[in-house]
C-alpha cells in the first residue's frame, strides 16, 4: 500500500471513504451562494472563524484528536484525506509506504524547518511519537501508537513496526499522530509548550485568550511556497449556535462551524455558502460499561428502552430524522438483520428496571448525567433524556454540567455514569479507537469480542468485500448494545460568505474542520 502524490489503492479506498459516499453527500461540498469574482488566489487578508469550545491545550499529544481546528494551523499534518477525491495526499510527509501493513516507510519533505528554525526531520518525528507514548503526557494517542515500534533510517526517512497489519494506518498520520512539534521548543518550555506551540505549520501563535479566541499569523517560512494566502487567522469560541449565526450575519465572524442541519437549509437560503461532510457516528448518550450501577445489561437496556431520539429531534433539531441505527440508514455498512438500537417500551423498561432494584436490594436509583455546560442545545437535550428516563417509576436523573475540557476528564477517567459526547469522524476506522476493547477514545469501557474480531478484520484485509461485511457485523452489534445511543445523523457544516475561497473540509472528532493554508478572501 503506498500514499504518495495523489494516489490510493482501491483496497484502502473503500475501507475507509466510502462512507461519505453512502451518507448521500460528496465530501466537501459546497452550495449556496459561491460569491462571484476572481478565481485567482488574492495574499493578504485576515478570515475569522467560531467553533463552540475551547481546547484543552496546544500540545500536539493531545489535540491532534481533541483540539483539530486549534492546532492544525501550527502543525500541519503529516498526511491528509482529500476528501473531494476520496485520497491520502502527502502534507509534511512526501510518502507513505508498505506492502503487508506491518512495515511501513515515512519519507519526510527536504528542507522543512519548525519556526524556530529546528530541522523537521526524522529525530523530531520519532521524538513526537515517542512522547505519545509516555503515559506522563496522557495522550489520548496512546493506545494508537501502543502496537507500533519506530526507528529513525536516515535524516528523512522513519520505519514504523505494527504488531499487526493495519492498512488503516494512514489514518493515524493525518490525525492523531500526524501533528509534529519543534523538539527544541518542548525541551526549552516543559509543560508551557501547551500554550506557546511552535510547529512548521502554515500559521504561527501570536496570541490566545481561553475561552474567548488564539490568533495566528502567517509563516513566512511555511515549506509551501506562496501559501499561506491569509495574513491573519482568528479562531473565536462561541459557545451558543445562534450566537455563532449572528456573528455570521453581521460579518464578525467569516467562518462558522456548525453541526445543525436546520441553521444549514436557513443560512443557505440567505445567499451564504454550506460546506457539507457527512460524518460516521454521532453525538449521543454515552453509558458507561464499568459503572458499579450500570455494568448490569437490564439496567442498561431499561434506559435505551425510554430513549426517544424523535422527541428530541423534534425539540431540538426540527427536520431531523430520528436514529435507529448507528450508522446511516443508507450506508453500505448497514444489514438490519444483524441488529438495530433498542426500539422504545416503557411497560418493558419499567419491568426490567424493576427486576434490577429486587435482585440488589434497592428501593431506587439515582443515575448522574454529566453533559455540557453552556450549550444550549446539548443542555435541552439533557434535560428531554432526563424527563425520559424518569418516565420509569424508581429512578431519578441528576444532571452535571460543566465545561468542555473538564468533562473530557470526567469521561476519559471514567468517572461518569452517563454522558453527553461525540463520535464523529469522516472514515470508518474511527469506530475502532471508541468501540474496541483497547480504543483510543472508548470512554465507555465497552468490550465485545464479535466487534474486536471485526475491528481488527477491518484493519487487516486489503479485500474491500471483507472489510464492508466486517464493518456490517460492527454496526449490527454496537447498535444492539448502544455504549453510544445518537439521536441523529450528524453531517459537519461550514458555513461562509461568497467571498471566502480556497476552503478544504476534513472531518474531525467534532465535527467538520478545515485547512486554511490555501483559503484566500475576495472581497
Amino acid at each position: 500500500m503506498t500514499v504518495r502524490s495523489r494516489t490510493m489503492p482501491r483496497a484502502l479506498l473503500m475501507a475507509v471513504a466510502s462512507v461519505v459516499v453512502a451518507a448521500g453527500c460528496g465530501g466537501g461540498g459546497g452550495s449556496g451562494n459561491e460569491g462571484a469574482g476572481s478565481t485567482t488566489p488574492v495574499r493578504g487578508g485576515e478570515l475569522v472563524m467560531a467553533v463552540n469550545v475551547e481546547g484543552q491545550t496546544m500540545d500536539p499529544v493531545w489535540c491532534a484528536t481533541h483540539a483539530f481546528d486549534r492546532c492544525l494551523p501550527v502543525f500541519g499534518t503529516l498526511l491528509r484525506f482529500d476528501t473531494e477525491d476520496e485520497e491520502f495526499v502527502p502534507a509534511m510527509a512526501s510518502s507513505f509506504e508498505s506492502e503487508d501493513g506491518i512495515t511501513w516507510t515515512l519519507k519526510l519533505r527536504e528542507g522543512v524547518q519548525f519556526s524556530d528554525g529546528t530541522p523537521f526531520d526524522a529525530d523530531a518525528v520519532v521524538f513526537n511519537w515517542d512522547r505519545v507514548k509516555d503515559p506522563a503526557n496522557l495522550s489520548p494517542s496512546a493506545r494508537i501508537a501502543a502496537p507500533l515500534t519506530w526507528r529513525v533510517i536516515d535524516p528523512l526517512t522513519v520505519e514504523l513496526v505494527s504488531a499487526e497489519p493495519n492498512f488503516q494506518l494512514p489514518w493515524a498520520l493525518a490525525q492523531g499522530l500526524g501533528m509534529i512539534g519543534s523538539p527544541t521548543a518542548i525541551a526549552q518550555l516543559g509543560a508551557d509548550f501547551g500554550n506557546a506551540p511552535v510547529g512548521a505549520g502554515p500559521f504561527l501563535l501570536d496570541a490566545w485568550t481561553r475561552n474567548s479566541e488564539a490568533r495566528f499569523s502567517a509563516n513566512p517560512d511555511y515549506w509551501d511556497e506562496g501559501a499561506p494566502y491569509l495574513d491573519t487567522f482568528v479562531l473565536k469560541v462561541i459557545g451558543q449556535d445562534d450566537q455563532r449565526l449572528n456573528a455570521l450575519r453581521t460579518g464578525e465572524i467569516d467562518i462558522n462551524w456548525s453541526l445543525l442541519s436546520k441553521d444549514a437549509r436557513t443560512v443557505e437560503a440567505e445567499g451564504f455558502t454550506v460546506h457539507a461532510l457527512p460524518l460516521v457516528g454521532g453525538t449521543g448518550l454515552n453509558l458507561n460499561f464499568e459503572d458499579p450501577d450500570l455494568k448490569d445489561p437490564q439496567l442498561r437496556l431499561a434506559v435505551l428502552k425510554t430513549f426517544d431520539s424523535a422527541q428530541i429531534n423534534s425539540a431540538v433539531y426540527p427536520g431531523d430524522e430520528p436514529v435507529d441505527a448507528f450508522l446511516f440508514p443508507d450506508s453500505e455498512y448497514r444489514d438490519d438483520t444483524l441488529g438495530t438500537f433498542p426500539e422504545k417500551n416503557l411497560p418493558e423498561a419499567q419491568a426490567l428496571l424493576d427486576e434490577y432494584l429486587a435482585k440488589t436490594g434497592k428501593s431506587d436509583l439515582t443515575l448522574r448525567l454529566s453533559t455540557f455546560a453552556g450549550l444550549p442545545a446539548l443542555e435541552q437535550v439533557a434535560q428531554l433524556i432526563q424527563s425520559q428516563v424518569q418516565q420509569l417509576d424508581g429512578v431519578r436523573v441528576e444532571i452535571e454540567s460543566m465545561d468542555y475540557a473538564t468533562l473530557q476528564g470526567v469521561l476519559r477517567s471514567g468517572k461518569f455514569q452517563m454522558g453527553i459526547a461525540a463520535t464523529l469522524s469522516q472514515h470508518m476506522d474511527a469506530i475502532y479507537d471508541t468501540f474496541h476493547s483497547d480504543g483510543t477514545n472508548n470512554i465507555t469501557g465497552y468490550s465485545n469480542p464479535k466487534v474486536d474480531e471485526a475491528l481488527e478484520v477491518s484493519r487487516a484485509s486489503k479485500d474491500p468485500e471483507v472489510v464492508a461485511e466486517a464493518y456490517k457485523v460492527i454496526n449490527g452489534e454496537i447498535s444492539n448494545d448502544a455504549p453510544l445511543r445518537n439521536w441523529r445523523y450528524q453531517t459537519g457544516y461550514i458555513f461562509t460568505p461568497g467571498y471566502v475561497k480556497g476552503l478544504v473540509l476534513t472531518g474531525t472528532l467534532s465535527g467538520a474542520g478545515v485547512y486554511l493554508d490555501r483559503a484566500w478572501v475576495d472581497k
